[in-house]
């Protein structure tokens, strides 16, 4: 089954985790994985978007609604301007580095990134849907529209493309693109939160040179 993490703002202690452990328990498709009081987050598996929902409705029931994940850290004074246009009401950006992605048949880790000198997207915003979420990114050709239709129910989407480039949005993401497109692409990695408080990659492929 799929694995989220979610971000409840009333969590304060370890006895909050163990209560939201027995509420996960009562729902049909669900499975408590384990919590962190500090960062009030939790992971649980979920067979499919709806049992997410009604996950998200137990747990309001016991006290700890869901929430948007805390907004990133102060980013350096070159950086600040970016990552202001890139915040959207209601859709903070989690704190991974949003401006590196991984060096090709690099290790993982800082040391294994490094700065892509193209095209940024930008995540403009992030919108509850019924399958999950529509993001609204932009794309090296100039639109600002284009859209990645997140759906919860499948568990390996295709990428959106738009003029030769593409874009995945979901658990994993950059490793999924890389695995369809290839060497041949740069791929820029950054993180948006979802609707239920889910911090996810996003990944665009833009073909080298």
């Amino acid at each position: 089954m799929p694995q989220v993490t979610l971000y409840a703002p009333d969590i304060t202690c370890d006895h909050c985790i163990a209560t939201i452990s027995k509420a996960v328990a009562t729902v049909d498709g669900a499975r408590f994985i384990a919590g962190d009081p500090e960062a009030k987050t939790f992971a649980v598996e979920v067979a499919s978007g709806a049992v997410l929902d009604r996950v998200a409705e137990t747990l309001a029931a016991e006290g700890y609604p869901l929430g948007d994940a805390p907004a990133a850290p102060a980013v350096p004074a070159d950086s600040a301007a970016q990552a202001a246009h890139m915040a959207t009401p209601g859709m903070p950006m989690a704190g991974a580095p949003i401006a590196m992605a991984h060096a090709p048949g690099a290790a993982a880790g800082m040391h294994g990134m490094r700065q892509i000198p193209h095209f940024k997207p930008q995540y403009l915003k992030v919108e509850r849907t019924e399958a999950g979420a529509d993001v609204t990114y932009s794309c090296p050709c100039g639109s600002t529209t284009e859209v990645f239709q997140l759906d919860r129910s499948q568990a390996d989407q295709q990428p959106h493309s738009c003029c030769g480039h593409h874009t995945l949005v979901g658990p994993n993401a950059e490793a999924r693109l890389r695995d369809r497109v290839g060497d041949g692409y740069e791929i820029d990695v950054q993180t948006v939160t979802m609707p239920w408080g889910q911090p996810v990659e996003a990944a665009q492929a833009v073909r080298k040179g």
